[in-house]
Formats: structure tokens, sequence, C-alpha cells
């Protein structure tokens, strides 16, 4: 059913957002939304001059909903895991949208600011300049290239993958293989996060210690 005639960017941003969510950034056409908003797609660009501006803005609505209140009093490795989990919270909100975050050019004060807070945090612990940011760039190569998986796929993709790939396996060939396989097929993606985090914070502190 078509929406009543639009009146604002933040009303094109928020249908473009929520068929994006629905279907995928490669859906999005400005005719399209035209439609979805019962205008006319040429219209749209009365607000926006082309669709690579219009998805920047969507970009930039899925940024406004990363906090920028951090608490410095807390012990640098738990301000490192809340700034990563509110990173993750982005994909998990909008997994088929989050891919737009990454958009050459987007800056946004709420990323400046989630960074500093990560750079503090590794300072605060001992690390020097260099350091700190051989630390951020590893934390956030490892991290994203997780939450850009996680768009491609599902927890139950997941786990039949592991069934299916474990399936008919020589078991005196692939023995580990056998054995690993039912366990991996229940894992849910806040353990697999969760735990990739530690081993990333352990691998900080083994390394502040060296």
């Amino acid at each position: 059913m078509a929406r009543k005639r639009v009146t604002s960017e933040t009303e094109i941003v928020d249908a473009a957002l929520e068929l994006i969510d629905e279907q995928g950034v490669g859906a999005l056409t400005m005719r399209g939304l035209g439609r979805r908003l019962g205008i006319e797609g040429m219209a749209l660009y009365t607000y926006f001059r082309s669709k690579a501006e219009l998805l920047d803005a969507a970009a930039e609505r899925i940024l406004e909903e990363l906090g920028g209140e951090f608490d410095r009093a807390l012990p640098w490795q738990e301000r490192i895991r809340r700034g990563a989990v509110a990173w993750a919270e982005l994909q998990a909100g909008h997994p088929r949208a989050f891919p737009l975050v990454y958009r050459s050019g987007l800056r946004t004060d709420a990323v400046r600011l989630l960074t500093e807070e990560t750079l503090d945090a590794l300072r605060s612990a001992g690390f020097e300049p260099r350091e700190a940011a051989l630390a951020y760039q590893s934390l956030i190569v490892l991290v994203d290239a997780a939450l850009l998986g996680r768009s491609a796929w599902t927890d139950e993709a997941l786990h039949e993958a592991w069934r299916l790939g474990a399936a008919g396996l020589d078991s005196e060939r692939f023995p580990r293989f056998r054995e690993t396989a039912p366990h991996a097929a229940t894992l849910s993606w806040e353990e697999i996060l969760d735990s990739g985090i530690d081993l990333l914070l352990r691998g900080l502190e083994q390394r502040l210690a060296a």
C-alpha cells in the first residue's frame, strides 16, 4: 500500500532504510522508493541530488543510533568491549543495511567519538601512540570483517553448514571435524562475538605484559 505524499527528507530516509532493511541495498531504486512513498521517483531528486546521496543519508541515520556517552572510570578492557558491542549492535539492528556505514568518505562525529574512546582506553592501558594505533587497527580489521560477514549469514545457516559439512565424513580421516561439528552447530552469534573479543583483549593484555 502506498504511503501518503512525502513531506520531508526525514520521511524519505526512513522509507529508504526500511526498504533496505527488508530487501537489501540492491533493492533500492529511486523509482521503487517513490512508489513506496506514493510519489513519482523523479520527485525524490528535489530532496537528494542522487541515489548515492540518499544512501549516505541512510548510513548517517544508522550511525545516529551509536551512543556517544562513555564511562572512562571503567577498566580499559571493558571500555573496548563496550565499544565493539555498540558497533555490533548497529549490525544487529540493520543486518542488510549495515554495510552502508562503510561508504567511502562518510564521516560522522559518532564514529569519531567511538574511535576516540577506544584509542583513549588503549593509551590509558599503557600502550604508546604507535602501539595504540596498531592495536586499534587490529581490532577494527577483525571486528569489521566479522560484522560484514555476519550480514551474509544467519545462525541457522551456520549451523546447517556445520551439519552438512560433517555429514558422511570418514571419522578416521576427519575425527576432530566429526566430534566438533555437533557443538559448532549450536553456537550463537553472540557467543562467537564475545569469545572473539575475549581473545583480542587477552592478546592485548599479553602484549602489554611483554
